[in-house]
């Protein structure tokens, strides 16, 4: 008997990934920027996603908060539901600060400073977009201060459009993959302990450390690749000029290395290291995505 469509089984593609939820936070003029940091979150999904074996699930109050009531009030729900569930959060800021709550100058400010208690990667950016003449001047002061205010508990992010804002986003939390010690399905291990080479920009170096306490990983070497947006074709030669002569060296464990780097107006936006290594005789082999 022939099989109908309605019988035939789809063929779907899996993976296992780690879910990383990003809370967007900001008032209520910047929804282009938040647009535009949902395409970029989605836009890593598509090109990292199954290599990295990690999911980024953007959220935001107005498409993923629940109505309901509760202590605190809506400033409460939100909180509950969202800052408190995220992983990472990304704050952004145009000409407003937004509503003041009960416990902050605005909500926004309120889940900044709730997820940094909290210990949560928080990135805050600010627009450097000119200022509408329709603009509310007492927001403007308030967003000022509050500005300032931050200016002094960290590192704060500008853009100059949305597009821009995307772009730094993307790097930001490539970054933030790496620091939570994902981003390489190969050197998540369990059992015994292994060398755990992992790579990263660092201004004009690339630095390769070695996060085993006590392993170390034999006759290291690594290439690298261009990575490019879809559309954009990668051109001749190198990716960057590295000063790395490709022969295999000892990386000791809990130490790293670093080679200077210069970046052309035709870089790619990220590169992709295979790094190859030994141990005990055994081959090992990782590859990682470093942003520019």
């Amino acid at each position: 008997m022939p099989r109908t469509h309605a019988m035939q089984a789809e063929v779907v593609s899996m993976f296992e990934a780690f879910v990383l939820k990003i809370l967007i936070s900001s008032p209520g003029d910047t929804s282009d920027e938040v647009a535009a940091v949902k395409d970029s979150l989605h836009g890593w999904n598509g090109s990292r996603a199954e290599s990295a074996q990690v999911i980024l699930l953007p959220r935001y109050w107005r498409s993923d908060a629940v109505p309901r009531f509760g202590a605190g009030g809506g400033q409460g729900v939100i909180n509950e539901q969202l800052v408190d569930d995220a992983d990472i959060v990304i704050a952004l800021f145009d000409s407003r600060l937004g509503q003041a709550t009960a416990a902050a100058v605005s909500g926004t400010a309120e889940e900044i400073q709730r997820a940094v208690a909290a210990g949560k990667h928080v990135h805050v950016w600010f627009s450097n977009e000119p200022i509408g003449r329709d603009a509310d001047l007492e927001q403007l002061t308030a967003l000022r201060n509050f500005r300032a205010d931050l200016e002094q508990q960290g590192l704060l992010g500008q853009y100059d459009n949305p597009a821009d804002l995307g772009y730094k986003v993307r790097n930001a939390v490539e970054d933030d993959v790496t620091q939570m010690g994902l981003g390489s399905p190969t050197l998540r291990r369990t059992g015994a302990e292994h060398a755990m080479p992992r790579a990263r920009r660092e201004g004009d170096y690339i630095v390769i450390e070695n996060r085993s306490k006590s392993i170390t990983a034999e006759q290291f070497r690594f290439t690298l690749e261009g990575v490019w947006p879809a559309g954009f074709g990668g051109g001749d030669g190198e990716p960057v000029d590295l000063r790395y002569d490709g022969k295999p060296f000892d990386l000791l464990a809990d130490s790293d290395r670093r080679w200077s780097m210069a970046v052309f107006w035709q870089s790619p936006q990220e590169l992709r290291l295979t790094m190859h290594w030994t141990e005990n005789g055994e081959p090992q082999a990782a590859i990682q995505i470093v942003a520019l």
